[in-house]
């Protein structure tokens, strides 16, 4: 009889949660570390069993938790989504509450966010917007009904004080995030152009303010670009 129970246990272990390496390590851990080697790594070497290995866990406990690798990396991809509103909400604190302020402070978030997380825009480009789940495309929805909107929000209000003229907000918003996404890239080509070495931090500094000033100075309201129109 005893014997029975522990076929019993160990057979509804074999389809269960495996216990090999799995204690104090949940689905959350699993994002987690998946987030962390987003940090060095691009999405395509991401794998299961690469995060099973940093994670120090048996790979079959990635497979209970995240059926396929597509799935893991979505799951990622939605908890760094988090982690961006998390820095804009904090950048949006520090500065000025106002409609250029807010533009500035989303600049400094996105710009913040992806020298942390270099390959973010690159998992949603071979991931997410590949991929045909649920879980995928609302996630792409999310990420492009806020971003347009944030911008609306600050066009609108700029307009309404004089201070911005009324643009596409749709096209503004893929524009900061292709000149704040190659920053970090094209890091190698801006060495080159500033003729040697680069103190990364200065650099990104620098850029935000061009980025800033470069936005600004095209959605004045008073601005040249306003007055040929």
């Amino acid at each position: 009889m005893r014997k029975r129970a522990e076929s019993t246990s160990k057979s509804r272990r074999a389809i269960g949660r495996p216990a090999a390496g799995s204690q104090g390590v949940g689905r959350d851990a699993l994002i987690d570390k998946t987030c962390d080697l987003l940090t060095e790594l691009p999405p395509n070497l991401v794998t299961r069993a690469e995060v099973a290995r940093h994670t120090n866990v048996d790979p079959s406990l990635i497979r209970y938790y995240f059926h396929d690798r597509s799935s893991l990396l979505i799951a990622a991809a939605e908890k760094l989504s988090l982690k961006f509103g998390e820095m804009v909400d904090e950048e949006t604190r520090k500065g000025e509450d106002t409609p250029e302020g807010i533009l500035k402070a989303r600049v400094s978030a996105i710009l913040k966010f992806e020298s942390t997380y270099p390959f973010f825009h690159r998992l949603l480009l071979e991931e997410v917007m590949t991929s045909k789940t649920p879980a995928a495309k609302k996630l792409l929805n999310d990420l492009t009904t806020r971003g347009v909107e944030a911008y609306t929000k600050i066009i609108n209000g700029g307009s309404r004080d004089g201070s911005l003229r009324k643009v596409d907000t749709a096209f503004l918003f893929l524009a900061v995030i292709g000149m704040c996404e190659f920053f970090v890239a094209g890091m190698p080509m801006l060495k080159v152009a500033l003729g040697g070495k680069v103190d990364p931090e200065a650099a990104s500094a620098r850029y935000e303010k061009f980025v800033t000033e470069l936005l600004l100075n095209g959605l004045s309201a008073n601005g040249k670009a306003a007055k040929k129109r």
